[in-house]
């Protein structure tokens, strides 16, 4: 099962030699990794003053860390340390206090430098602030990719042999890292992960989306059915809906999921949902019949549908 890898690229440059290098690695990278950029230019700069009416690019940047298994950092160097768009990007993740998206999942860290010391300090500066991250960053072999023009040709490809095969080693190697280290099985078994979920559902009960942004299947295919009928289709467009909808629930909200069944090796449960609270501002009672279907990917489970109704108590056959 492939590793999901977002790779964060440090330059925001259109004609970006730490683009072009990033775009190699994607295609140097073995099949066991499925690496995808991750964009951090529209990602305003973090102010705690913020967190109450949260930019889109911060929640989309959260989720974006939050649903990786694995991080490829390829950055160039500003004045012997990182550039502010990357030291950014880490900081609007690593909060609001105490929901760090970065926490124990393993990175890479390529530099790249038109010069020779390729960006030497830039790398080690990252380094620094991912120990604080509790993200392990794998150490050999290390990639400090200098005199970067002089290895791209016009179209921005590798044209040195040498470099590709050092960097297709370091892909390969980061493969091992990030499987050595990965979350795969340390949820421990869909028992486990349904005292998670419980979790999940209350803090969606008060609007909160973040923490089911963690688990909903971002590619593939996803089906929701709402309690208010209808049905949304695509791992997208389930994920938006997700979101949107949970802006209708406010703070103070409560929620209980009641198991009748659960399965680790089909990984569905169904069962009620009883919710007590305001929806849209007025007060609500609801008890909702509920079917939640998970795969794993990447070494997590990942919801991939759920349909949920009025749950209705239906009248004995004449």
């Amino acid at each position: 099962m492939s590793i999901n890898v977002a790779v964060f690229v440090g330059s925001l440059r259109k004609a970006s030699f730490t683009r072009m290098v990033a775009n190699s690695l994607i295609e140097l990278a073995p099949p066991g990794l499925a690496c995808r950029l991750v964009e951090i230019g529209d990602v305003a700069m973090f102010n705690d003053d913020l967190e109450g009416q949260k930019p889109a690019a911060w929640e989309r940047l959260r989720r974006d860390v939050a649903g990786a298994d694995a991080f490829l950092f390829v950055t160039p160097e500003y004045n012997r340390s990182v550039p502010a768009c990357l030291k950014n990007a880490l900081d609007v993740a690593s909060r609001p206090e105490g929901k760090n998206a970065w926490a124990g999942k393993p990175a890479a860290i390529v530099s790249v430098s038109p010069y020779k010391m390729g960006a030497f300090g830039a790398n080690h500066a990252l380094r620094q602030a991912l120990v604080f991250l509790d993200v392990p960053a794998m150490q050999q072999p290390e990639a400090y990719i200098g005199d970067v023009a002089a290895l791209l040709d016009k179209t921005g490809k590798l044209n040195n042999d040498k470099t590709k095969a050092f960097l297709g080693k370091f892909m390969a190697d980061f493969e091992k890292w990030a499987t050595a280290l990965g979350r795969a099985d340390t949820d421990g078994g869909f028992e486990d992960f349904m005292a998670r979920r419980e979790k999940i559902a209350a803090a969606y009960s008060t609007g909160d989306a973040s923490m089911l942004d963690t688990i909903v299947a971002r590619k593939g295919t996803a089906t929701f059915f709402p309690p208010t009928g209808g049905s949304v289709s695509g791992a997208a467009e389930v994920a938006a809906r997700y979101d949107g909808d949970a802006k209708a629930f406010s703070l103070g909200n409560e929620t209980k999921l009641k198991v009748l069944q659960a399965s680790q090796d089909v990984a569905f449960w169904t069962g009620f949902q009883d919710f007590e609270g305001m929806i849209d501002g007025h007060p609500a009672s609801l008890k909702l019949r509920v079917t939640e279907i998970f795969k794993r990917d990447g070494g997590e489970w990942k919801l991939i549908h759920r349909h949920a109704d009025p749950a209705f108590a239906s009248s004995k056959p004449k």
